[in-house]
């Protein structure tokens, strides 16, 4: 059956279902390589197999699961080399919005100018949740002033991705975290200057950054292929 033509009812599960194996499979709760059943999860979720299969397809467009040729189907294992492709997505993608930003009114601008001026370095220990939070407020922001849904989505896809080898290697950027605050400040005065030019210089280097710091957690905790 088409998953256009399901009844209602199976949608909406459907969707649910997507969104609860989306999210244990980025939390880790559902861990790389680990097997997974059509029937077991048509079982699980009370619905018929094919949206299972309907779902299992989405989750391996978003890569994160995958089809063995033998094995059927289980979470992506997490490759360096995606790692370092995900990257490269993002230094595509970001800079994309930065145009647009530099070209907002002043009062908008200058709140985006000030983001990141309310902390303090060395970072307070009560800052830090307040920091990760305005980290991706930050880049959902960027992302979202292309005005380009289709782009949006797949940042969105990318965005997953990476959370998910983050919390893999339960990493924590505390090492470099006022780094991490200089280069975001960095980002901002150029976009307060209205300098895209230097924007996406510093944005660049903040992804590069971040990869780095990334592809060493995942090096140090797993031993991975390239």
């Amino acid at each position: 059956m088409d998953s256009m033509m399901m009844p209602v009812t199976e949608r909406k599960l459907s969707s649910h279902m997507y969104r609860e194996l989306e999210n244990a499979i980025v939390e880790c709760s559902l861990p790389p390589g680990t097997a997974l059943s059509d029937r077991e999860l048509a079982q699980q979720f009370g619905v018929s197999r094919t949206p299972v299969r309907d779902t299992l397809h989405l989750l391996e467009s978003s890569g994160l699961v995958e089809r063995g040729q033998r094995t059927g189907w289980a979470v992506t294992q997490i490759r360096l080399q995606d790692v370092r492709e995900l990257y490269e997505l993002r230094a595509l993608l970001e800079p994309a919005g930065l145009g647009r930003i530099v070209e907002w009114e002043d009062d908008a601008l200058s709140k985006v100018a000030s983001m990141f001026d309310g902390f303090s370095v060395p970072m307070g220990q009560g800052e830090v949740e307040q920091y990760l939070i305005r980290d991706d407020e930050f880049h959902q922001l960027i992302i979202k002033a292309t005005g380009n849904s289709q782009l949006t989505r797949a940042y969105y896809v990318v965005d997953r991705q990476l959370a998910r080898c983050k919390r893999f290697v339960s990493y924590q950027d505390d090492s470099r975290r006022e780094d991490s605050l200089r280069e975001h400040r960095l980002v901002c005065e150029a976009l307060g200057r209205r300098d895209e030019k230097a924007a996406r210089a510093a944005l660049l280097d903040h992804i590069r950054t971040a990869e780095d710091a990334l592809t060493g957690a995942i090096k140090a905790s797993v031993p991975l292929s390239n």
